[in-house]
């Protein structure tokens, strides 16, 4: 009788593997429910790469396919000074994503902030000419991109040169070289030569501002008028629960798809606190210790203790509202990228004012998933019965 029953087991435990039912218990992830519309990814820091960040890890392994360098592969951090180079933290991202089969983005070959004074300067001091600036950056793209050749599957080659009005804006690269169209053809070429193999993007925040968007896809028509090679657009999405407005959302992944290139969400956290909800906030003014009186804080870091119901619904309708577009326009979207893992470790909480406590991706600081997380993972299915 025993024997039988034991049997009976076995056949019943097989049934439910032949069918299919025991993996259809399995947990859903956001890379499984999205694979079919676009890569689902995450920026990194070395905590989470390395495991000490055990739970963001496990999240990271559970729900994305694709992941960027957060700040390892910045000019600042690996080439602090003059032949000092800190390859590292980069090479153990690298390592963690080819161990993981990941789609893996170096973030950034040509930037203003991160980038260490001496590549502007001579040994003396003086501002480099343009001639000698344009070779610190040819032997900076040769040996970042150059290292990772064969391993980085894409470079956000140049990152935030267009300004709000669509012009390059005056940034000590743009200034150095003279030009902003020069500076952009050299970034390109010099990353196609040294990472042939590697796809290369322009990244950059408000992209869906009207004039700024005509104004990147202009630089885009420029470089493929001169024959040189760029790949994709990344729209950094560092918005707040109440902008940008959806329809300039939709009004640039159509106008960048339109150029015939790949279009990606780059950078995508909700702002919750005040002031940024409404409106990116650039600059150092509310860095100043005036902000952080106590009569300040109490109105721009509310949430030290947590997220509001309230509050939190409002993220959670924010999240459903811009995943539905890009859900909706999965054919023109290669992939959307989350700029931190969970909370306890973005950027927002000292940007732009140091020391708040902000809530802005899906996982909170314990690691756990909110209400947002729930409505994203489950919108491909809720769409696709509509």
């Amino acid at each position: 009788m025993k024997i039988q029953v034991q049997l009976l087991v076995v056949t019943f435990i097989s049934f439910l593997m032949d069918t299919g039912y025991a993996q259809n218990t399995q947990p859903s992830t956001l890379k499984k429910e999205y694979e079919s519309a676009f890569k689902m990814g995450a920026a990194l820091n070395p905590w989470v790469v390395s495991g000490r960040d055990t739970l963001g890890q496990k999240i990271v392994l559970t729900h994305f396919n694709s992941i960027t360098a957060e700040n390892v592969m910045k000019a600042g951090p690996i080439n602090p000074e003059p032949g000092i180079y800190n390859f590292a933290p980069a090479d153990e991202l690298v390592a963690f994503g080819k161990e993981h089969d990941m789609f893996i983005v170096g973030h950034t070959l040509v930037w203003h902030n991160q980038t260490p004074d001496w590549f502007f300067k001579d040994t003396e001091g003086n501002p480099k000419t343009p001639k000698a600036l344009a070779e610190r950056l040819r032997q900076h793209i040769e040996v970042v991109a150059g290292r990772y050749a064969g391993k980085v599957d894409a470079w956000d080659v140049v990152n935030e040169v267009i300004d709000n009005d669509g012009s390059y804006r005056p940034t000590k690269w743009v200034n150095g070289i003279g030009k902003g169209e020069e500076l952009v053809k050299l970034a390109f070429r010099y990353a196609s030569a040294y990472s042939p193999n590697s796809e290369l993007y322009y990244n950059d925040f408000n992209a869906w501002r009207p004039a700024k968007r005509d104004g990147i896809a202009r630089m885009v028509r420029m470089l493929q008028k001169e024959g040189i090679r760029i790949d994709g657009i990344g729209i950094q999405a560092h918005w707040g629960l109440n902008y940008p407005r959806n329809e300039y959302i939709e009004a640039a992944i159509d106008t960048f798809a339109s150029l015939g290139v790949k279009v990606m969400i780059t950078e995508l956290d909700i702002d919750v606190l005040p002031l940024t909800k409404e409106g990116q906030v650039i600059g150092g003014v509310l860095r100043d210790p005036q902000f952080q009186l106590e009569e300040f804080e109490a109105f721009l870091d509310p949430y030290q203790d947590g997220l509001p119901d309230t509050v939190q619904k409002q993220l959670t309708v924010r999240y459903e509202e811009v995943f539905r577009i890009f859900y909706e326009k999965r054919d023109k979207i290669d992939r959307v990228t989350f700029w931190g893992v969970h909370d306890a470790f973005t950027w927002k909480n000292g940007y732009p004012i140091p020391g708040r406590t902000n809530h802005p991706l899906l996982f909170d600081r314990e690691r756990k998933p909110k209400p947002s997380f729930d409505v994203v993972l489950n919108l491909p299915a809720k769409l696709s019965k509509t």
